[in-house]
């Protein structure tokens, strides 16, 4: 099981834990805070179920992974510094005060907010990393700022040298991040008539969908019948998922 400690320092700062922000089978996002009030999560990696410590080195792989891309994207707005590791599967990254788009639906959001969270795709984009979880409202956060962050690279891809204009994966990818992009933008009500289009799946993108899509959706109604994994988690050990907002 993971564990994580009840505080530590960084650059001389003493951090306090606060509360857990999500736990599930395969990581536990845990908040400390400073009085000073600055905030960081440590988020590790974990396969918490039954023979899941067999998976711990692929969990330290996907740890590694996503703090590289973390690092990678850090001087886009946005995108949470990270840093340090902790242990061989954990690392800290810096809280983003603020509220996860799938619980504003009652909420309006500024049409600027989506112009941003575009133009920050786009930064992505143009370091050769596709971010693949933008499907997820959950990892959108709408900060006390008024600006968007992302959070959550774990199933990001890094096509690292390869050259976008001759990847035609990557292009595909990219379509599907902006697609979504704009699936949230006529969610909240800020889709204009003239980007009707760039909110419908291309007929290329959605063929691909329905031939990798098709079977990845059905076998995870065979592992998560009942939901997500993170409502199975909080349903096996009984507990509510109170928290306000999730990592």
């Amino acid at each position: 099981m993971a564990s994580y400690p009840s505080s530590f320092t960084f650059d001389g700062v003493q951090y306090n834990y606060e509360r857990i922000l999500k736990d599930d089978f395969f990581s536990v996002n845990v908040l400390y805070r400073a009085e000073s009030g600055a905030a960081k999560v440590l988020k590790i990696g974990d396969f918490r179920f039954i023979g899941g410590f067999l998976l711990r080195p692929f969990a330290a792989l996907m740890n590694r992974h996503e703090l590289k891309l973390y690092k990678k994207l850090g001087d886009i707005p946005g995108i949470p510094g990270a840093g340090p590791s902790y242990g061989w599967r954990g690392f800290f990254h810096e809280y983003v005060e603020g509220q996860t788009i799938n619980t504003l639906d009652d909420h309006p959001i500024k049409p600027e907010f989506f112009d941003e969270l575009h133009a920050m795709m786009r930064a992505i984009h143009a370091k050769n990393v596709i971010y693949l979880d933008s499907n997820k409202r959950g990892n959108i956060i709408l900060g006390t700022d008024g600006r968007p962050h992302l959070i959550d690279f774990q199933i990001s891809i890094n096509f690292g040298w390869v050259r976008p204009s001759s990847a035609w994966l990557f292009n595909i990818l990219v379509s599907e991040d902006i697609y979504h992009v704009y699936k949230h933008r006529r969610h909240f009500g800020c889709l204009a008539p003239e980007e009707a289009h760039l909110a419908m799946r291309s007929k290329v993108n959605t063929a691909v969908g329905s031939g990798i899509g098709k079977p990845y959706r059905w076998l995870k109604r065979k592992i998560y019948p009942q939901g997500s994994n993170e409502t199975i988690w909080y349903r096996w050990k009984k507990e509510k998922d109170s928290a306000p907002r999730v990592e």
